[in-house]
């Protein structure tokens, strides 16, 4: 199907080209999403338009063009943070670089790293609906995608389904990044978080981290070298400090990131028994050296099928899922811009706040 041409309710715009990849639009009235087929289908755009705000960290070497982009060196890690503009990428099968069964993967795996199909299912101005799909190179692997949006909602809808191509059963971890930055994120932002514990990456997260490595805490408070830290309160640009923590135990699969002054904010929310925990990632001014030479702040609370961060660890920890061979599994995303609002009980996968 092709998309029709209009300007008002929903409509989707697909023939865009940007730094020589191919960009697909998806708006209605109230927001607007912007994706990058060519590398990895990230949303490097989720605007609210009638604040402008685009709740999407954009890092300081923007998107990356790859006709310019050559690799003076190989990394171990692989390119995932040579080429990382911020934005929200689906991260499959592993999360740290890893060899898994000969098969040599980078950080974050490599679904974030390829070029994805798209195909309209919906096009009205009372909703719009594409379906998105890519093959791994590396690992035997199918992902397919629906994203949705309706006339008047905030709310974008996604199911997701992983297909395991082989007869083999296959170790995976699988987890969503969505960072968040400015000119939303400031000091003083309250997180929601129905979670109870809380575990600080080991060993040493980067240079600015100011937790204990592999010390757990009741969350939202932290003991730092500086003494308690409230996580659910966002820190300031100035405040000098970053690290990665795993939140466990959640009572429900939701969170919420919101401004107490403007009760503007932003809400995901997933079956928790498919992610049952958040890494929390965020810089907060300083992270010297590579990537971010102290030029970031921003923050990400990314929904996990497993903890920590490597998959030989989390294998080791019996942490990892296992998608058995010609398995098919299938999950529900939901995220929204959410208006007038204070305290947040509860988000529901249908877009319900409350």
């Amino acid at each position: 199907m092709r998309a029709t041409y209009r300007n008002y309710g929903c409509r989707i715009t697909d023939d865009l080209i940007y730094k020589n990849m191919q960009v697909i639009y998806m708006e209605n009235e109230l927001i607007k999403i912007g994706i990058l087929l060519d590398k990895g289908a990230d949303i490097f755009t989720f605007l609210y338009k009638p604040t402008d705000t685009d709740f999407m960290w954009h890092s300081p070497n923007g998107i990356v063009d790859p006709r310019k982009y050559k690799e003076t060196i190989a990394s171990t890690s692989g390119s995932f943070l040579d080429n990382y503009h911020g934005g929200w990428q689906d991260i499959f099968p592993g999360g740290g670089p890893t060899v898994y069964k000969g098969a040599e993967l980078g950080l974050h795996g490599e679904i974030t790293q390829l070029s994805w199909d798209y195909e309209i299912i919906v096009d009205s101005p009372k909703c719009i609906k594409i379906k998105l799909e890519t093959a791994c190179i590396r690992t035997p692997f199918k992902v397919e995608k629906t994203i949705e949006i309706h006339s008047e909602n905030t709310a974008l809808y996604i199911e997701e389904i992983i297909i395991n191509l082989s007869h083999e059963d296959i170790d995976y971890m699988w987890g969503q990044h969505p960072a968040i930055g400015a000119p939303f994120l400031k000091e003083g932002l309250k997180i929601h978080i129905p979670a109870k514990k809380m575990e600080v990456h080991s060993p040493k997260f980067i240079e600015s981290s100011i937790f204990e490595p592999g010390k757990e805490f009741d969350w939202p408070i932290a003991i730092s070298e500086k003494g308690p830290i409230d996580l659910s309160i966002v820190q300031s640009s100035n405040s000098g400090i970053a690290d990665l923590v795993y939140i466990k135990e959640l009572v429900s699969g939701w969170y919420a990131v919101m401004d107490p002054d403007s009760q503007l904010g932003i809400g995901f929310a997933w079956p928790k028994e498919i992610f049952p925990y958040i890494w929390f990632w965020f810089v907060y001014g300083r992270a010297p050296g590579y990537p971010w030479w102290d030029r970031a702040y921003c923050m990400a609370l990314e929904p996990w099928t497993s903890i920590p961060n490597n998959l030989d660890q989390a294998i080791k920890r019996d942490m990892t899922k296992v998608i058995r061979g010609g398995e098919k599994i299938k999950v529900p995303l939901t995220a929204m811009i959410i208006t007038d609002r204070g305290t947040i009980r509860d988000i529901g996968l249908n877009g319900t706040v409350k």
